[in-house]
């Protein structure tokens, strides 16, 4: 496969012969790339090997693995036809690559292959995970020479609690090659694409995301860069201000919304309160802040739910007037959190810790339970209450992209 640059991690992977080769690695590290080229060399060193590509979802299969198929397969000189209904490249002579999402587990059936690539497993939980991990593996049986492989690339985000960890550290065998890059091993990477990350995450994760390092997400509270000493502001709502931001968490008899203001681009938490139920957040925004544009984000899962009327939460407010920014569904509970880390230890969220001293001590308070989830608590309002309210808002306006850069044919993605 000279024809293929690759790095060197890339070709030790690519090549090894054990049943379980993994590559845990950075962001833009060039994993996408390994998995390829290691579809494409076994079946090149065994004609008829059919090949299994599993991706969290079909939109990531569509972007990155089966492009990113195509492009080897055409640098390589290798003919191929792609049935893209069918989610499936057929190189004649050589075999066929089936792509597959796992978002749906149950539906990973009906097909075997000789050989599996497993990419970003570790975006999901441990439980979910080891269940698709047991359906592929499962479907990995067709004949071959040799053994037949099931290997991983990913990168940890779920740090010591994720599938990854307990696959190749824990797990460990004389069947396992696990494999360690970094984002900076990648030489096709942008100018910046590393600073970028830094200045996106907080350090514990740049780290996870730079170095494709394991580390704990457990050992401390939730929002571990929050300081009240640190992040308070006087700051409160002037005349000046003819927006507000309001994240809102929909609950029964503790309905949460924190207001916000953004100043210089950058969020400020200026006020809080709770409400009965939806009419009764209507009614606080208009009493409390009349004569400002009140901009509404809240829990997407109030576009279905109700907490005192036959119509959505979400309904109700639009029909009072006051604009709704939500997305359809509602984004990782982590993907909220890394936000809002992210903000906090780049010193990017301040909050008035006068006027909301309940958003102050949930900051302060939330952590993690055994199972690495962050806690929840029945009574409301309650402590994740206003943390979810809070991170509705900042999500949505200051959301984290790590979606992995692509840099043309010369790049090892």
């Amino acid at each position: 496969m000279s024809e293929l640059p690759l790095l060197d991690y890339q070709e030790r992977f690519a090549f090894s012969e054990a049943r379980f080769p993994s590559v845990v690695a950075g962001l833009g590290s060039g994993k996408t790339r390994a998995g390829t080229a290691r579809a494409l060399i076994k079946m090149v060193q065994n004609p008829g090997n059919n090949i299994g590509f599993f991706l969290p979802t079909y939109d990531l299969l569509k972007l990155r693995a089966m492009p990113g198929m195509m492009e080897d397969l055409e640098m390589c000189g290798i003919p191929y036809s792609i049935n893209k209904a069918d989610f499936r490249i057929d190189v004649p002579g050589l075999g066929f690559i089936i792509f597959r999402s796992y978002d749906r587990p149950e539906r990973i059936v009906s097909f075997e292959v000789a050989h599996s690539i497993v990419d970003e497993i570790d975006t999901i939980k441990k439980d979910p995970a080891k269940l698709v991990w047991r359906k592929i593996t499962e479907r990995t049986r067709q004949k071959t020479s040799g053994e037949n492989t099931t290997a991983l690339i990913t990168t940890p985000d779920q740090g010591y609690n994720g599938f990854a960890y307990h696959h190749v550290i824990e797990n460990d065998s004389e069947h396992h090659d696990t494999i360690r890059a970094k984002t900076t091993d990648n030489p096709f990477l942008p100018v910046g694409y590393v600073e970028q990350i830094r200045s996106n995450y907080d350090p514990i994760l740049a780290d996870l995301y730079i170095n494709g390092e394991f580390v704990s997400l457990t050992q401390n509270k939730v929002y571990h860069f929050f300081r009240r000493d640190k992040h308070h502001t006087p700051r409160t709502i002037t005349k000046q201000d003819a927006v507000l931001h309001v994240g809102l968490d929909f609950n029964i008899g503790g309905c949460c919304a924190v207001v916000f203001v953004i100043d210089a681009g950058q969020p400020v938490a200026v006020d809080e309160f709770s409400s009965h139920d939806t009419q009764d957040v209507i009614n606080n925004v208009a009493a409390r802040y009349p004569g400002k544009r009140c901009i509404i984000y809240p829990d997407a899962s109030g576009r279905a739910g109700r907490t005192n009327a036959s119509e959505s939460d979400i309904a109700m407010i639009e029909r009072s007037g006051l604009m709704v920014d939500a997305p359809n569904a509602n984004p990782a509970v982590r993907d909220r959190i890394n936000a809002v880390n992210g903000l906090l230890s780049h010193n990017r969220l301040l909050v008035n810790t006068d006027k909301c001293p309940q958003l102050t001590f949930a900051l302060e308070s939330q952590g993690y339970t055994e199972k690495g989830e962050p806690e929840k608590f029945n009574d409301h309002p309650s402590i994740d209450d206003w943390t979810d309210s809070a991170g509705y808002f900042l999500h949505r306006r200051y959301p984290i992209n790590a979606d992995v850069i692509f840099t043309g044919i010369k790049s090892a993605r």
